[in-house]
């Protein structure tokens, strides 16, 4: 084999390795450079308007699948993250993630108590989008669609989203962590009248 043609499969070989590596090897380093695991904060109650409150905190920012980090810039800090990777240290909740810690929910899914974790707290949470669904936990109850206000929730087998605000025509403001191309933010949606979504609510609003 001639000089040349072993420089070229050498070449080959290094140029196949390098783009394997970025296609399938993304990383950031928000959540080790931005995020703790500091213990949360109990508290004696919570409200619907605090906890909205919370949510509006992590409007704009990212998403991340079994994430549950973001701070307060109003921008994703690691965009394009690929999807269904919790492994990429990214920015931002999923929609689970995103609901255990607006609703302040315990690790301890037998206890209904309140407790406040930190935007940069990383923690998701015991509970997938289809267990909210099923008001599985101390802390979750099933509830008729047609009764569900502010703060509380719509579920499907893959996601959930919290009501904001109800519009006139049915629809509602649903605040969300929604996917990598739409991080977290507030839209119209039409899940109240979806068959795919039940309403779930959070228990012992003050």
């Amino acid at each position: 084999m001639t000089t040349r043609r072993v420089f070229a499969t050498a070449f080959a070989a290094v140029f196949v390795l390098v783009f394997a590596g970025t296609a399938g090897g993304y990383h950031t380093r928000f959540v080790a450079l931005n995020c703790n695991y500091a213990s949360p904060t109990p508290t004696s109650y919570i409200t619907r308007d605090g906890s909205a409150a919370v949510a509006l905190r992590a409007r704009h920012e990212g998403y991340q699948w079994a994430g549950g980090c973001w701070n307060d810039n109003d921008k994703d800090d690691s965009p394009n993250d690929p999807t269904t990777d919790a492994g990429t240290g990214g920015e931002g909740g999923d929609c689970s993630g995103f609901t255990f810690k607006v609703w302040r929910e315990p690790l301890n899914t037998s206890d209904p108590s309140f407790h406040q974790w930190g935007m940069l707290r990383s923690v998701h949470g015991p509970y997938t989008a289809a267990a909210f669904k099923a008001g599985a936990g101390a802390p979750n109850v099933t509830a008729s669609k047609s009764s569900l206000i502010k703060m509380d929730a719509l579920a499907s087998e893959s996601h959930i989203g919290l009501v904001y605000a109800a519009n006139p025509d049915g629809t509602d403001q649903i605040i969300e962590a929604k996917g990598e191309a739409y991080g977290t933010g507030i839209w119209t949606r039409t899940y109240r009248g979806s068959s795919s979504y039940g309403g779930v609510r959070r228990v012992g609003w003050s």
